[in-house]
């Protein structure tokens, strides 16, 4: 085996390089081994002399290194090139270099090569490469839509699922701005400013938190998203992981929930009205059955005296027997509307003539309460008379009834933008602005826990119904303690609503 003869300057590099550098003759059997190369491969210099240096590569990279050196001892070019050695424990040794062919007289004599360790950075591309592949199987296996965008707000990663969730392809927003494809323009500008103050401050009011906001689909809709944002500082560079689910089902669910609570509710205050309301119809139809069974029992006993009959026991009977007909008439009212068969009479008449007329007839109805109207406009309405009189007699009982104190009730009509409006004012113990809004309401009463102001709750809706119905509203006005007024408005003959519908 022909011994390697090496000047100084060359057995210093080749003594001291971090490279690996073997001779081989042409049987490929080692002539010399530097010390980096030994030390590499787990033996003394003078151990490997002599042996095949297939011992020491890998079975794998036999023919591929066999091949490199016979283009090489033939002429092909020298060109680096990767293989995978075996160092005396066993383990895998990748290098990465070229060998070059040293000729004489024509004839190759012997090969030489000089590699690099390449191993940690190998492994760790190989590692780098199993997470990237780790990392791009749960993007495209995650149940939530995956962003990851940087701080220029530059999308980097889009997964499957945000594609089906948002409906843009991948191709279409990487390297875009997050903000012109998914961000609502109402409030994009805020999302500039919180990234901003986030790269300024390093605070981010939303980051590591679960938050609920619109999104836009390429559709052009918006939709509601569950949204939760990680950061991450890499190298001096802040990448944001955006995780989103689409929860518009669950949002839907959450208000036919709230709806199905809400009408629970409803039916167990309208259950708790109705219970409410039978308790206090027995109570009023009782009454005035109660006082006419008396007047009715005194009658019997006097005609069977041979006494005469007192007259006012016949007027007693035939005023109880009026409330009772009031009485039974608002119940059939009621569910007249409920059953939308409220029928109406319409006829133009003189409105002003009707009010002073239904006043005149209301004042005999009450001997504490003086009905002063002060003013009357002239007007024409078309209407259902009997029906606007019975609001009329509503606001007016009501207004008599709660102000037991007071001596008159105040009424009067104006013309307003081709309106008649009409009021009833009375001086008694007045609403708090809590129970307005309901005054209205089926069965509604003001909080009368000592029952001193007796009644169904059914006046007002009636009133009301009637009202709506000709195209007219109705509403009121009150203080605690400083009396009521109610209004209600109808359509002067000759306006666009004049009209009455079937």
């Amino acid at each position: 085996m022909k011994i390697l003869n090496l000047d100084a300057n060359f057995r210093d590099l080749f003594d001291h390089t971090s490279d690996l550098i073997h001779f081989l003759d042409m049987e490929g059997r080692i002539l010399d081994v530097n010390p980096a190369w030994a030390a590499t491969m787990g033996v003394r210099p003078g151990e490997a002399i002599g042996r095949d240096i297939y011992e020491f590569i890998d079975r794998q990279s036999h023919d591929r290194y066999k091949k490199y050196r016979s283009q090489i001892v033939t002429g092909e070019g020298i060109r680096d090139a990767e293989f995978e050695f075996i160092g005396a424990d066993g383990h895998p040794i990748i290098v990465e270099g070229q060998i070059g062919c040293f000729y004489e007289a024509g004839e190759a004599v012997y090969t030489r090569g000089v590699f690099r360790n390449v191993t940690s950075k190998r492994l760790a591309e190989i590692a780098l490469g199993k997470n990237q592949k780790r990392l791009s199987a749960f993007l495209n296996s995650a149940p939530s839509a995956v962003i990851i965008i940087d701080e220029h707000q530059t999308v980097l990663e889009w997964n499957p699922k945000a594609e089906t969730i948002f409906g843009f392809p991948a191709e279409e927003v990487l390297n875009h701005p997050l903000a012109d494809i998914i961000i609502p323009l109402q409030f994009r500008e805020a999302h500039a400013r919180g990234m901003a103050h986030f790269l300024r401050t390093g605070e981010g009011p939303v980051l590591n938190k679960t938050i609920e906001v619109s999104a836009l689909h390429k559709d052009g809709y918006e939709f509601p998203i569950s949204l939760s944002i990680s950061s991450v500082n890499i190298e001096g560079k802040w990448l944001f992981i955006a995780f989103i689910s689409d929860i518009t089902e669950y949002k839907q669910l959450q208000e036919e929930i709230i709806l199905n609570q809400a009408a629970l509710m409803q039916s167990r205050v309208l259950d708790d009205k109705k219970d409410q309301f039978l308790s206090m119809a027995s109570h009023e139809l009782k009454t005035p059955l109660t006082s006419l069974k008396a007047y009715i029992q005194m009658m019997e006993r006097s005609v069977s005296a041979g006494s005469p009959l007192p007259p006012q026991f016949l007027g007693k009977a035939s005023e109880y027997i009026k409330k009772l007909e009031n009485l039974i008439s608002d119940l059939l009212d009621v569910s007249k509307i409920r059953a939308d068969k409220m029928a109406y009479n319409i006829q133009r008449f003189r409105f002003d003539q009707f009010l002073v007329e239904t006043l005149e007839s209301l004042q005999y109805t009450t001997a504490t309460h003086h009905i002063v109207l002060e003013q009357n406009a002239h007007a024409i309405c078309a209407g259902d008379k009997a029906r606007i009189e019975q609001v009329i007699q509503n606001l007016i009982s009501n207004a008599i009834k709660f102000s037991p104190e007071a001596a008159k009730v105040s009424v009067g009509s104006q013309l307003k933008n081709n309106e008649i409006e009409v009021f009833v004012r009375d001086q008694g113990i007045g609403v708090g602005a809590a129970q307005l809004d309901h005054l209205f309401e089926r069965f509604y009463r003001v909080d009368d826990n000592e029952m001193k102001f007796p009644g169904l709750g059914i006046g007002l809706f009636i009133s009301r119904e009637i009202i709506e119905r000709h195209h007219g509203k109705l509403w009121v006005e009150s203080e605690p303690g400083k009396g009521s007024t109610f209004y209600f408005s109808l359509p002067a003959a000759g306006s666009s609503n004049s009209e009455f519908p079937n």
